[in-house]
């Protein structure tokens, strides 16, 4: 499914899958953002739903990891092992070397496949894969190394945000991040949403839902309105 010029959403919730897992090629580069699973052939999924677009997996040469939660970061692994570059916030790479509790195996009733990092990544670093230009944002709360990605293609911002919210089915409804890891802090989440909705956007590309083209700073105001009206 392409969601914009350059950008392809191969798993979640179009395939009746749980978590979106985004393609982009462009500026020549071929990178995977987020790729995880509940069910166990969801891997096995993403070849030929590249190949839709005429894309071969085999062309990836980064995943870049939002954060460490099993249904984001559990085909790291088995992506490096392809050759891929696996990008990923400080805190989420400790977590997939370790394969701890940050990775949520316990809610998934499955254990996590360890997985070193390649490039390790910090809040407001830049990052050239190719030609494309990506700007790492963190955004903490929901677990403490989200990392949201952002680039800029056709002069729309992307934002591929992981688990910063979640969209309700007809792209108009959200929820805030679920709160059943260990890294999950409210206070730190609030701060994050204040922080984020007087940041520039115009796309938001979650991890579970329909993305929001050219609606992403309305979201992330919503979503910001939402957890002042819940959360205080």
């Amino acid at each position: 499914m392409q969601i914009v010029p350059g950008v392809y959403l191969v798993n979640g919730f179009p395939y009746g899958r749980h978590q979106n897992g985004y393609l982009v090629r462009a500026a020549g580069a071929t990178i995977m953002i987020d790729s995880g699973h509940m069910a166990e052939d969801s891997f096995d999924a993403l070849g030929p739903n590249c190949k839709r677009w005429g894309i071969d997996l085999s062309e990836v040469t980064h995943l870049l990891v939002t954060h460490a939660h099993f249904d984001h970061s559990s085909h790291a692994a088995r992506f490096r092992r392809m050759g891929a570059r696996i990008v990923a916030s400080r805190d989420a790479a400790e977590a997939m070397a370790s394969g701890d509790d940050r990775c949520i195996g316990y809610a998934m009733h499955r254990t996590f496949e360890r997985c070193e990092t390649d490039v390790v990544v910090e809040d407001g670093q830049a990052l050239e894969i190719a030609d494309l230009a990506i700007r790492c944002i963190a955004a903490p709360g929901h677990t403490n190394g989200l990392m949201i990605f952002e680039t800029v293609l056709n002069d729309e911002r992307l934002w591929f945000c992981g688990d910063l919210v979640e969209v309700g089915p007809e792209g108009g409804t959200l929820e805030l991040g679920w709160a059943g890891g260990p890294g999950y802090h409210r206070p730190t989440y609030l701060e994050t949403l204040r922080r984020l909705a007087h940041m520039e956007l115009d796309t938001l590309l979650p991890g579970h839902g329909p993305p929001a083209v050219g609606r992403g700073k309305q979201l992330i105001e919503q979503a910001y309105t939402k957890a002042m009206v819940e959360w205080r």
